[in-house]
């Protein structure tokens, strides 16, 4: 038995998933997954609610029970579990080195990480892209950025802040784009393709429409009533990218099916120097400005 642990926002569990299909394709493990983080309450985490199920998913799920008794005692009480086989007792693997290469047993595993390495999942490309396919985007506004998008040289430009703004832990360890590398991004864009026309993705309208008039011919598309999945429908559908170091922007460009897009990424991943060391994110084609 395998299971993966969920956590964090829609990218992130978007990345979790297609680790598990990645298990499940290239080494014939049937996957169930742990949704054990959403009912709990961790220190310095910033809320977040199960959003892999608004795609059309057939996941398998462990039972979660909520523990009666924590720290030491709880702890305990899970060994003995184990150890007379009231509970599988997991062999934990993180996410340090490239995991696929390592699981050769029939063993139960567990696995607890974001796995941000699209080397994972490279071989079942067009797996990944039915296992996200987007429901049908029901509000008439919508449809109208839809069409706008499509019928333009469109580029996605995602501005993140949020947890990464007001939480001083995220904030040292991500880090956020500066104005330079969305001008520079911007500046690339239009020397390639000089009717780009910027679509404005962001988790803070009001900053983004008081801080970017310098991205002329500008469109503000996110808002406050938009669910997620449709916002990630609207970014993917664009023909380049301009991404922040989120694995929400990530996964509009990756999803977009777009043969000559231009994807450009921040020069670095994470503020923090060893994680953005290990960091492999961004594929080779990407330019990074």
């Amino acid at each position: 038995m395998i299971v993966v642990k969920l956590k964090g926002g829609l990218g992130n569990q978007m990345f979790q998933h297609a680790f598990g299909k990645a298990l499940e394709t290239c080494l014939n493990y049937k996957v169930f997954y742990d949704r054990s983080w959403f009912y709990q309450n961790f220190a310095g985490t910033t809320p977040r609610e199960l959003k892999l199920n608004e795609f059309e998913l057939s996941l398998q799920y462990i039972k979660y029970k909520k523990p009666i008794f924590k720290g030491k005692i709880g702890r305990l009480i899970k060994f003995l579990k184990q150890a007379i086989s009231l509970e599988p007792k997991y062999i934990k693997v993180n996410e340090e080195t490239f995991v696929l290469d390592q699981i050769k047993d029939k063993n139960d595993y567990y696995f607890e990480g974001y796995w941000q390495n699209p080397q994972y999942f490279e071989g079942i490309r067009e797996t990944i892209l039915k296992d996200f396919s987007f429901p049908e985007l029901k509000n008439p506004e919508d449809a109208d950025l839809h069409d706008q998008i499509a019928t333009c040289e469109s580029v996605a430009v995602h501005i993140r802040r949020g947890d990464y703004i007001n939480n001083p832990a995220i904030n040292q360890f991500h880090g956020t784009c500066s104005f330079e590398y969305y001008q520079k991004a911007a500046e690339y864009i239009v020397s390639k393709f000089p009717n780009a026309k910027f679509f404005l993705f962001t988790d803070d309208p009001e900053f983004v429409k008081n801080n970017f008039g310098f991205l002329s011919n500008a469109t503000v598309v996110s808002n406050s009533t938009r669910s997620d999945i449709d916002e990630l429908n609207l970014m993917h559908l664009c023909k380049h990218f301009i991404i922040a170091n989120s694995s929400f922007s990530w996964w509009g460009a990756w999803l977009s099916q777009n043969p000559e897009k231009i994807v450009i990424a921040p020069p670095k991943w994470f503020n923090n120097v060893e994680a953005d060391k290990k960091c492999k994110i961004v594929p080779e084609n990407w330019v990074r400005i």
